[in-house]
């Protein structure tokens, strides 16, 4: 067993160390080094006792967290899949099961449950110093250039899936507009999280007139960067820009009155994606006047998780893409590295935050 010092959580009961575990990874095919992990509020959740969900490795108290990384290859074994000493890569979370969708490498829409993810459930996270991994598991990073925003690469594979999803929704009509287009069609997105900022950027490649909002205001940083992507902020408990109804709604937050207020200024045929979850948000009532509004409209509901093998390679092409394109304004989404040793990250977030994440070089 090698010792390393890791992020560890005893899941599901909440609390946070950095320390020595003992896990097993010399022998595994390559071995790899974390650059940055990225903090989300699944690794909150867990910290904070709230994710009842997920639950430590067989055979030990202490689950090592993490799940969303960009890593270096201290060594492989063999060149299987490209993978080589010195490359970067992002590991994929998600491992699968044993169901027909795990099988034919669809282990995001696992049929029976029986996956496994790393720093979520049974299996441990990437949130360690040094750890093994099998190379099919393993997406290279072409671009040296993207090695800071990298690890939003787990996060926007999520983006990826949740529209291929809406692509399929969507040819049930004619969605597009009188220019065969989506210039006029209009898209918002619920939460100021990163999670949000790049499901904007993913409307705004479609083309979709693209507004996002919260129920405060934001910071100048985060205004700067909309700014640059042609997205419009407002607050909702201030504003109303609901006047033309939306096409497509997207929800990061997860409380269930924010949906339904955005659902009822949904118009026909459109699509809400729901995304954000939030266990402890307050019951909110939905009438019989709410499911006519949504039968008579034709709107579909689409519930979206995780992403396969194919939305980590469109992710990191995005990123690419994204970075020639915004530059520094993409970096601006890391807004605060900690050093591992620094857990209290984990128990508080700076109201400035978009994207945190563990700098292992520190």
């Amino acid at each position: 067993m090698g010792k390393v010092n890791s992020i560890t959580s005893p899941a599901p009961k909440g609390g946070v160390s950095y320390k020595q575990i003992s896990i097993e990874y010399e022998n595994m095919p390559v071995i790899l080094k974390p650059v940055y992990t990225g903090i989300c509020g699944t690794d909150r959740g867990i910290v904070n006792g709230a994710l009842q969900f997920a639950y430590c490795p067989p055979g030990y108290s202490d689950l090592a967290l993490g799940h969303e990384s960009i890593c270096k290859v201290v060594s492989a074994k063999s060149n299987e899949f490209g993978i080589r000493s010195g490359d970067l890569v992002v590991p994929q979370v998600r491992r699968p099961g044993k169901c027909l969708n795990c099988a034919t490498g669809r282990s995001d829409n696992c049929s029976d449950g029986d996956k496994h993810e790393a720093g979520i459930t049974g299996m441990h996270g990437f949130m360690r110093e040094e750890f093994g991994d099998y190379p099919e598991y393993l997406l290279k990073v072409s671009s040296d250039s993207i090695r800071e925003v990298g690890v939003l690469t787990e996060p926007l594979k999520n983006v990826e899936k949740a529209f291929e999803v809406y692509e399929v929704a969507s040819r049930r009509s004619i969605s597009t507009d009188r220019f065969g287009s989506l210039s006029e069609k209009r898209a918002i997105v619920i939460g100021t999280g990163s999670e949000a900022f790049l499901y904007a950027l993913k409307c705004r490649d479609y083309g979709f007139q693209t507004l996002i909002t919260n129920r405060h205001p934001v910071d100048d940083l985060k205004m700067k960067f909309l700014d640059a992507a042609g997205v419009e902020f407002f607050d909702y408990t201030k504003e109303h820009r609901d006047s033309k109804g939306w096409d497509l709604v997207i929800d990061t937050s997860g409380d269930p009155g924010t949906i339904l207020r955005f659902l009822r200024k949904t118009n026909n045929n459109g699509n809400i994606i729901l995304f954000g979850t939030n266990g402890k948000a307050p019951a909110t009532g939905i009438d019989g006047q709410d499911i006519d509004y949504i039968i008579e409209r034709n709107i579909f509901l689409i519930g979206s998780v995780d992403g396969a093998r194919v939305h980590y390679e469109r992710a990191l092409q995005d990123l690419e893409r994204w970075n020639a394109q915004y530059g520094d304004r993409l970096k601006s989404l890391i807004t605060h590295r900690f050093s591992p040793q620094d857990t209290s990250v984990f128990t508080k977030k700076d109201p400035l935050e978009i994207k945190s994440v563990i700098d292992w070089s520190m």
